[in-house]
């Protein structure tokens, strides 16, 4: 495998950030990548704003020198590695600032670290991770747990049947041969009700089993058409992103793959994006393979 050959690594400096660096750092070494880190400079402005109160002239400066001493900290361990890239200090909402480099730069993969936010919390801050994923231009690599930045064992890929779907199964192939990982393959089978459905006239089994068997057989051949991996595979009843992340859990796997159909928009604010969802719950990290926006 090829592998990426621009990586784009985000930083905020936690914790989380230096295990994604560090997984980025071990995968640019395997496939001999360019390996670039930017940090999006988001000063939170106290909580009496509202009130006028000037901040002193060289506070926000002061936050730029220190931020830039700590990229070039993180630049060093780039080129310790005998790894070339530069460093980029972004002035706009990280998720924007990400991809706007990501784009500038070519970057075939975006890789950074997840808090992965619930609840209340999520609900009123969101999460980078997430609105990365909704904005890169190519492939994002959320890094999550203490050993993120070992290689990957065990690799879950979602598939749909969709363009999207196999896209994403042929990157799982791609990194579970660069890593030597086994690969399970998994489908949710979702059958949508008829416009009947609130009358309470009952769905044929017939037509649910057949349904099942066709889902079974193309979830069969799209295991077949990867070569040089160990693959099984799965057929699910549950929406796809929990499936994907009690999949992931059960046998463990140290990464899921799945692919993003880059919805904008009305059509994103209706269907929301399996992706995102996937990134939100999952246990381990989570590649998103990026499609062309629709």
């Amino acid at each position: 495998m090829n592998g990426p050959k621009r990586i784009l690594v985000a930083t905020d400096f936690s914790e989380p950030a230096g295990r994604a660096l560090e997984a980025a750092l071990a995968l640019a070494a395997r496939t001999k990548a360019e390996l670039h880190v930017i940090h999006a400079l988001e000063v939170a402005l106290p909580l009496f704003e509202p009130y006028a109160v000037v901040l002193p002239a060289d506070w926000i400066g002061e936050a730029r020198r220190l931020a830039k001493e700590k990229l070039e900290a993180a630049h060093a361990k780039v080129t310790a590695r005998g790894l070339s890239g530069t460093t980029h200090l972004g002035d706009v909402p990280a998720a924007h600032a990400i991809a706007e480099r990501a784009r500038a730069l070519g970057a075939d993969l975006v890789v950074m670290g997840t808090h992965g936010h619930t609840g209340l919390k999520h609900v009123l801050l969101g999460s980078v991770a997430e609105r990365t994923v909704e904005y890169a231009p190519c492939a994002v690599w959320t890094v999550e747990g203490e050993a993120a930045a070992a290689s990957p064992r065990t690799i879950v890929v979602g598939n749909d049947f969709s363009e999207a779907g196999g896209e994403a199964l042929q990157a799982a192939a791609e990194w579970a041969r660069l890593f030597g990982a086994r690969l399970h393959v998994v489908h949710a089978l979702q059958i949508p009700m008829p416009l009947i459905a609130p009358y309470e006239v009952a769905i044929p089994e017939g037509i649910i089993e057949g349904a099942r068997r066709e889902a079974q057989r193309q979830l069969e051949q799209a295991a077949k058409s990867v070569t040089g991996v160990t693959v099984t595979t799965e057929l699910a009843s549950t929406p796809a992103h929990a499936a994907l992340a009690d999949a992931a859990a059960r046998l463990p796997a140290e990464l899921i793959v799945t692919g993003s159909r880059g919805l904008t928009g009305l059509k994103h604010a209706l269907l929301g994006s399996v992706a995102e969802r996937t990134v939100r719950y999952a246990p381990c990290s989570v590649l998103t393979v990026r499609k062309a926006r629709a």
